[in-house]
């Protein structure tokens, strides 16, 4: 007999792949932050892709209001969806698509689960290299984003749809990225302005709690995964044939093409 957790991953998982969003009823039926992260590993499980890394949401105040939660969450970012930067990348209208940019780091050593917890040094010197990035969000719920819970979000794969990557930084440990200032263009009008300080004040902030939550899970980090920080420009709609271009300064430019599902 099918459980809960095991549908909702099953109606989740057929979304991502359609383009057909689910009934919002179908996320009710969960009742906890941990159905929410069980559904998540269903979806990996069905799905059989490659894990490329972790994504962060919720790393501001604002966004945190919008989905009543008080902390971030978590989830797994496949190979199959992250993309080169000037990729063409194509998106499911049906989904409410936002861009985000984010500041992301890939770890060079293992960082396992264990009960003791993590210092900000120990997990700085595992960083291999600091990324400026794009992420699109999208919603497999019916109604988008408005009205939606953290644990309905949370169970969606907090939103993950598609990852962008710029160049890979492996000195970057004088950087301030707390004021490190990043501009968003859609279809080359400026869109968005922000820093690193609209993530919980500072992404190491958040790479220092992702890597901790992610040992308290039982999943902990490994050597080559990426942690993708959150939105330091908001999220910006986005739509089929609209291109956009994150400006970080002297970390370079990320961007992408917005292109239709075949």
């Amino acid at each position: 007999m099918m459980t809960i957790v095991s549908r909702v991953a099953q109606e989740l998982h057929r979304a991502r792949v359609s383009g057909t969003p689910i009934p919002r009823i179908i996320g009710g039926l969960l009742t906890s932050i941990d159905d929410a992260y069980e559904v998540q590993r269903e979806i990996i499980s069905q799905s059989n892709l490659t894990p490329a890394g972790w994504k962060v949401g919720a790393t501001s105040n604002d966004v945190q209001f919008l989905f009543g939660t008080d902390e971030p969450i978590t989830a797994r970012m496949f190979d199959k969806y992250c993309f080169k930067s000037g990729s063409s990348v194509p998106i499911f209208e049906s989904f409410h698509p936002q861009i985000e940019s984010e500041f992301a780091f890939r770890m060079g050593q293992d960082l396992p689960s264990r009960d003791e917890t993590y210092k900000r040094d120990e997990i700085l010197d595992a960083v291999r290299s600091l990324i400026p990035a794009l992420e699109i969000v999208a919603c497999r719920y019916e109604g988008g984003f408005e009205a939606q819970g953290v644990i309905a979000l949370t169970s969606d794969m907090s939103a993950n749809s598609e990852w962008i990557a710029g160049s890979e930084y492996g000195d970057w440990r004088e950087t301030n990225l707390k004021e490190h200032r990043i501009c968003l263009f859609k279809n080359g009008i400026g869109v968005a302005n922000g820093t690193g300080r609209n993530v919980l004040g500072d992404p190491l902030t958040v790479l220092e709690w992702a890597v901790n939550h992610l040992s308290r899970l039982g999943d902990g980090v490994k050597s080559g995964e990426i942690i993708s920080t959150g939105t330091c420009t908001g999220l910006v709609p986005a739509a089929v044939g609209d291109s956009f271009k994150a400006d970080f300064g002297d970390l370079g430019i990320v961007e992408v093409h917005c292109a239709e599902k075949e």
